[in-house]
């Protein structure tokens, strides 16, 4: 292969790569999730993967995947909230310091600013709002899937 074609190879390939760095890393403006919202449809696995917290302009602050009982199946439009406060306190709703809703796909995600630096407690509410499970542990990672993937811990499911 002459030096000329070696050439051109090796831009079209930059091309692509650059490409497929840019549509992972560069969105832009404000993204949150809404019931029935299928924007969320190519997500799978740790959604910050790509949507980097802080790293790039649009990172996702919190990002998830909400599943059924079974662990399998996704749970769309239901919500999420982030509580300040352990749960059974007495504080309950008035210690919400964010929703987000679950898309119609079962993922859920914001570029919001929230801060997450005294930790939160994350619940999950049902589709049909009768149930809440809330975590009981304060976490300060937005990043929901890289514990909840199955494998380290249970995948996020509400009935």
């Amino acid at each position: 292969m002459n030096s000329r074609k070696k050439a051109l190879r090796g831009l079209v390939l930059s091309a692509f790569v650059c490409i497929g760095i840019y549509s992972c890393t560069h969105v832009s403006g404000t993204y949150i999730s809404q019931h029935g919202s299928r924007e969320g449809s190519s997500m799978k696995d740790n959604c910050m993967d790509c949507h980097k917290n802080g790293a790039t302009e649009g990172g996702f602050i919190v990002g998830g995947t909400v599943f059924k009982e079974d662990k399998t199946t996704r749970n769309p439009n239901g919500n999420v909230y982030l509580f300040a406060t352990p749960p059974n306190t007495t504080d309950g709703k008035d210690s919400i310091i964010a929703t987000i809703e679950v898309d119609g796909v079962g993922n859920f995600y914001t570029t919001h600013p929230i801060d997450l630096s005294n930790g939160v407690y994350p619940a999950v509410q049902s589709p049909a709002g009768d149930t809440i499970v809330r975590m009981q542990a304060l976490t300060s990672n937005g990043a929901c899937n890289s514990c909840h993937d199955g494998r380290t811990q249970d995948k996020i499911h509400v009935r």
